[in-house]
Parts: structure tokens; sequence; C-alpha cells
């Protein structure tokens, strides 16, 4: 119903929309583990990058220790054909500067040493094509000398193989943490659902027993203990709800039986008073008494038969509404009667709905025309249509519409300031939202061009 907030609505409605998404405990868990996936995916990407580097620098220096032994005055008699290197008197200033050439560059020059190649310094330099690498290197009689080569293999490199891995990884990670953080929260996905769905009396209506409600929580067999304790405590609440439901409806309908006999014997007593000038006005107040307890009575029985009667029923509510409107009490200070304006197919002479009961309706339409008739201003009318899946019932007058917030004057003998000069009980709209919100209907008013709109829409096809 549009006056009660909905459940899951957001906590706070000044945060941007944006982060809106991120309320729901599915979308948190969700984005706590992908971002703890991708954080161990780059951790582990990392060490993958840092390794192969370590295992390419000691290929160049196993690849460029003959040559540079050579170079430095060191025999090397294997060494048919030596590799191109550059000779350098100055050190060269270093141009590169990177956290990542580090592992690599000490992985070099520690397989160099390995390789016999006494490495005193090393700088990377920019070359033409690529980075130039000069080392320090001591001869045997203890000169030292820069000696510079020339390796694509020195720049670093992120293996596309590697990148795919990872991407592939985190793909499935993303993918794995969506179908966990799924199937987690389906069992409060469930439960929110039967929350948002329960509607007062429904259950005793239906006649729930203890196995529908033992079938209703199957899926959270196999949840974890804490959503177990969750459905226990739900289903422990529903049932305590069920229960005050019962015997306030019990409490209520006996009183009110109970009250209507000594009602009517006090009303038959008055007419059996002496007609005299006398007695007339006392006779006269007793029964105006007797007949407005009696019709609060009968709200107090209209609002425990709105949460008791099965919607088993299909009901005619263009004939219902011609009969209503047909038993209306003229009002000739107030103008003409209810004008009942018809939206439907001309051929249509029917208008039905299923899963109700013509007692409710009967009530709903009677509150809703009294509302307007007593505390709204002429002329009152009655609209009837059928739009898609859903029948509007729809009351209007020209008065000022409600005293107070729809909030304040939904509840049970809530009244406003103004209704307060006019007989009444204040479950009029009571018993109108509980008869909508039973048949998962919406309630909703509206103040437009001078006139005053209360719109009903009831479902042709529910759940």
């Amino acid at each position: 119903m549009s006056a009660r907030p909905s459940i899951g609505s957001p906590s706070d409605p000044k945060r941007p929309q944006g982060w809106r998404r991120f309320d729901s405990l599915f979308a948190r868990l969700l984005l706590l583990q992908i971002l703890l996936a991708l954080l161990l995916i780059l951790v582990f990407g990392a060490l993958v990058y840092m390794e192969r580097n370590k295992a390419v620098a000691r290929l160049v220096g196993e690849r460029w220790a003959p040559s540079l032994r050579q170079a430095a005055g060191w025999p090397e008699p294997g060494l048919s054909q030596a590799r191109p290197l550059q000779y350098g008197r100055q050190a060269p200033p270093p141009a590169m500067r990177s956290l990542l050439m580090g592992p690599r560059m000490a992985a070099l020059v520690e397989e160099l040493e390995r390789q016999g190649v006494p490495v005193q310094a090393a700088r990377i330099t920019r070359g033409a094509d690529a980075p130039m690498l000069w080392l320090e290197v001591a001869g045997p009689s203890g000169q030292r000398q820069w000696l510079g080569l020339n390796d694509r293999a020195l720049l670093p490199n992120v293996s596309r193989r590697l990148l795919l891995a990872l991407l592939i990884t985190g793909l499935l990670c993303v993918g794995l943490s969506w179908v966990f953080t799924r199937r987690l929260m389906r069992p409060l996905q469930d439960l929110r659902l039967r929350m948002q769905g329960y509607r007062p009396g429904l259950a005793l209506a239906a006649g729930a027993s203890a196995a529908s409600t033992a079938s209703a929580s199957t899926p959270l067999l196999s949840s974890p203990p804490e959503l177990q304790a969750i459905e226990s405590a739900y289903q422990s609440l529903l049932q305590g709800l069920a229960l005050h439901e019962q015997e306030r409806a019990l409490l209520l309908a006996g009183v009110s039986h109970d009250l209507r006999g000594p009602l009517a014997r006090i009303r038959v007593a008055a007419g059996l008073l002496p007609d005299s000038a006398d007695t007339a006005s006392w006779r006269e107040s007793i029964v105006r008494n007797t007949e407005l307890a009696d019709r609060l009575i009968g709200s107090f029985l209209d609002h425990v038969r709105a949460g008791e009667l099965p919607l088993n029923q299909s009901t005619d509510l263009l004939a219902l509404a011609r009969q209503l409107l047909a038993a209306l009490p003229p009002q000739p200070e107030r103008g003409p009667a209810v004008q009942l304006d018809l939206d439907l197919p001309p051929s249509a002479s029917t208008l039905l709905l299923p899963a109700s009961h013509p007692l409710l309706l009967e009530r709903l339409l009677a509150n809703l025309l009294d509302n307007a008739r007593v505390h709204g201003l002429p002329p009152v009318r009655l609209r009837l249509s059928c739009e898609r899946d859903e029948v509007c019932i729809e009351v209007s007058d020209g008065g000022p519409g409600l005293p107070g917030p729809v909030s304040e004057l939904l509840p049970a003998f809530a009244r406003g300031d103004l209704a307060r000069s006019h007989p009444g009980t204040g479950l009029g709209l009571a018993v109108v939202s509980r008869v909508v919100e039973r048949m998962q209907g919406r309630l909703s008013f509206a103040h437009e061009a001078g006139r005053h709109r209360v719109t009903v829409r009831l479902p042709l096809n529910r759940g």
C-alpha cells in the first residue's frame, strides 16, 4: 500500500542513487569477495612476474658471461666468437630507475658472479632501440673497466600468457563469488519475500497449518545455523501474531454479539414507554443512542470480518455497486445521489473479481461512499474501470480531502479533528485498508482540480 513504507527501502534517501546499489547485503558480500579475489590475483601476478624476470636475468647472465670474461682479460678458451660489447672509461650516468628492475638486476649480477665475472657496479642507460647495461668488471690484474651490452631481454616485459591466465582466473573468481553469494543470500531473499507477502489474517483465513509452515521453511534446512535461527524466530513471530489476531477477533466478535441482545431489549422497552409529551424526548434519545451503539458494534464486526472471511469467491463488482447505490438513504439537503461512472467495454455487463468475498467488497465500497457523503461535499462519484490486469475503484467528492496525514488516519479508531463533529467509529478507513491489504491491492489518496479522490486498485490475478 502506498501509505506504508515497503520493506527493504533505502535507509537514507539523501544518498546518491549510485551508492544505493551497494546498500543490499548481496552487493556488499559480492563486492568484498571480488576485491579480495582481485587483491590475491594481483599479489600472485606480481610474484610470478618477479620470478619470471629473475629467471630471464639469469639466462641473460649465462649468455653474456663468456664474452664479459674475455673482454675483461680473463682466459676463456672455449669461446669461439665473442658477443659485441661496448667499452667505456668513465661510469655512465644512470638513466633508468624502476622498482621492477631491482630484483632483475640483482639476479643478473648474482648469475654473472656465479659464472666467474667479478661485477663491481652496474648501471642501465637508454640505448637506441633497447636499454644499455653497463657493468664495471675487474680484470685479472685488478684493473677495472666499464663494459656495455645491448639486450632486449633486459626490458621489463609482461607475458601475454600470464595476463591471459590472470584474466581467466579473475573471471572465474568473479563467477564463483557471484554463485556463492547468490546461493548464500537465496534463503534470506525467500524469507524477505514471504515477509513482504504476509497479510494480516491471510494465514487464518486460508487455514494454514503446521505442515504448510514446515514446507515453507524447507529450503532453509540446508542453510547455515544463523539463517535457520532467523527462520525459526520468524515462524514463532507468525504463530504468536496469528494467535493474537485470533484472540482479538474472538474477543471483538463475542463482545459485539453479547451487546446486541441487551441493546435490542432496551430499544423494545423504549418503544413500550407511554406515548406522551413528557416521554417522547426520552424515548427518542434512547432509540437514537441504541442505533448509534448498534452501528458501532457493526463496525467492530466489519473490522473482525475484514481479517477472517476467506477470499474464495468470485464477486460481480458492478452488480454489487449498483445494489449498494440503490440502497443508500437519500440526502436531499446535500444534492443528488451518488453518480456511477463506468469505464468498461460497451459489451461488458459484469465485472468479476476472483478470489474475493462479496461482504468484504460491500464493506469496502460502503465505507468509501459513506466517508465521501458524510465528510465530503457533493457531487459524489463512484467510478469503476478495468485497467490491464487490475480493477480500479475510484470514489471522489468535492470536499477538501483528508484532515491529516494518511498514516495517522488508517489505523483503527483514528479520526480527524473535522470528523469528530459527525457520529462515527473511526473504523471506516481501517476496514478499507485491511481489505485492500488482504487482497494485495493498493490504496491511494489525491486532491486535484478541487476534488478529493480515493483510488483502490485490486489485482485480478494474485499468486
